[in-house]
C-alpha cells in the first residue's frame, strides 16, 4: 500500500503536530544540557506506532480498528503529562508570582485557608472524589458521544486533545508546580506575610515528593496512589482540570445534551473546588482555565474544518463533499 494513501484522524494529526513541535524543545535541551536523547527515541516510537495504526486502518475493517486508534492517542496522555516537568524544570519558576497574585486577591493563600476552614474527613473526602473525577468525566462523556454519535465523538475527542496540548504547552512558558510543592519550599511566616520568593530553577536539581498524610478514607488511598504515580512539580498555570472539564460542560451544551450537563455539573462543581482545597492549583489557575476553556473551543471549531474535511452547521457535523 501506498504511505501517501493513509489517512489519520484528527486527533492522530494533532498528536504528530504537538511531537513535531516538542521535538524542537527536547532538541534544545539536548544541546544545552547533554540531556533528552530518551525523548526523542520515544517520540520515534510513539509516531511509528500512531502511523502503523492508520495504515491498519486503511487495510482492515475500519470499525475493528478506529476505536483503538482513539485509545492509543489517549492513553499517550498518561506520558505527556509527567514529561512536561522535564522541560519546565530548567526555566525560571513562576510560583512566586502566582502566588503574589492569589495574595492580593484576597490578602490569604485559598488553597491554605480552604483546607485549614473545612478540615472534617467527610469534607475531605469529597474534595478527593472530586479531584478524582476528572478522568472519568472526560472519558464517560467522550464514550457517550461515540456510542450515540461518532461525528460529534470526533470533534469532542479532538476538542479536548487539541486543549491538553496547548496546556502542555502554556506550561513549558509559565513553568509552575502549584501551592502544594511551593510552600513546602517556603517558610509559613513569609506566606503570612505575603512574601513569596523566587525559587529559580531550583527543580533542575532537586526534587521533592509531595507530603501525604495517612490514607483516611478510599477516595485519600485512590488519589495518594495515582499521585505517587504520575504527579509532578509542574502543570500549575492554567489549570488543565478546570479549562478540561470546563470543555466538557461547553461541549455537552452546544450540542443540546442539556440534562447530561445537568446531571455532571455537581461533579464539576466538586473538581472545581477540590483543585484549590487540595492545594494543586492557585485560584488565579482556575480563572486562567475557565477563560482559557472558551479560548481553546473556539480555536477548535476553527481548526477543526483543516483536521478532518467537514465544516460545523448548526453544531452538525457534514463532510465537505455533501456540504456546498
Amino acid at each position: 500500500m501506498n504511505l501517501r494513501s493513509i489517512k489519520f484522524n484528527p486527533a492522530e494529526k494533532l498528536t504528530l503536530y504537538y511531537i513535531l513541535i516538542s521535538t524542537f524543545a527536547t532538541f534544545y535541551i539536548f544541546m544545552k544540557y547533554g540531556t533528552g536523547a530518551s525523548l526523542i527515541g520515544i517520540r520515534v516510537l510513539i509516531s511509528a506506532s500512531i502511523f502503523y495504526l492508520a495504515y491498519l486502518g486503511c487495510t482492515r475493517e475500519k470499525s475493528s480498528i478506529n476505536f483503538i486508534r482513539y485509545l492509543f492517542i489517549g492513553s499517550l496522555f498518561v506520558y505527556w503529562y509527567p514529561e512536561t516537568f522535564y522541560f519546565n524544570r530548567y526555566f525560571e519558576n513562576f510560583d512566586h508570582l502566582l502566588a503574589r497574585a492569589d495574595f492580593i486577591m484576597f490578602g490569604f493563600q485559598p488553597s491554605l485557608i480552604f483546607s485549614q476552614i473545612y478540615p472534617q474527613h467527610w469534607f475531605s473526602e469529597l474534595m478527593n472524589l472530586g479531584y478524582l473525577s476528572f478522568f472519568p468525566l472526560l472519558i464517560i462523556t467522550c464514550l457517550y458521544f461515540y456510542h450515540n454519535d461518532r461525528k460529534y465523538a470526533e470533534f469532542f475527542f479532538f476538542t479536548t486533545i487539541l486543549a491538553f496540548f496547548l496546556f502542555y504547552l502554556l506550561f513549558l512558558l509559565v513553568p509552575a508546580s502549584g501551592p502544594q510543592y511551593y510552600f513546602q519550599l517556603i517558610d509559613n511566616k513569609q506566606i503570612s506575610a505575603g512574601i513569596y520568593p523566587s525559587i529559580g530553577d531550583y527543580f533542575s536539581n532537586n526534587y521533592i515528593n509531595l507530603r501525604h498524610t495517612p490514607p483516611s478514607g478510599i477516595f485519600k488511598f485512590c488519589l495518594d496512589l495515582i499521585r505517587n504515580i504520575g504527579e509532578r512539580p509542574t502543570g500549575a498555570f492554567p489549570s488543565s482540570h478546570i479549562g478540561n472539564s470546563t470543555l466538557v460542560i461547553i461541549l455537552l451544551l452546544v450540542k443540546r445534551k442539556y440534562k447530561l450537563a445537568l446531571i455532571l455539573l455537581p461533579v464539576y462543581v466538586l473538581l472545581v473546588l477540590s483543585t484549590v482545597y487540595l492545594g494543586a492549583h492557585y485560584f488565579i489557575d482556575v480563572i486562567a482555565g475557565f477563560i482559557a476553556a472558551f479560548i481553546f473551543y473556539g480555536l477548535s471549531v476553527y481548526l477543526y474544518p483543516s483536521f478532518s474535511g467537514r465544516i460545523r452547521t448548526d453544531y452538525k457535523l457534514e463532510t465537505t463533499k455533501n456540504t456546498k
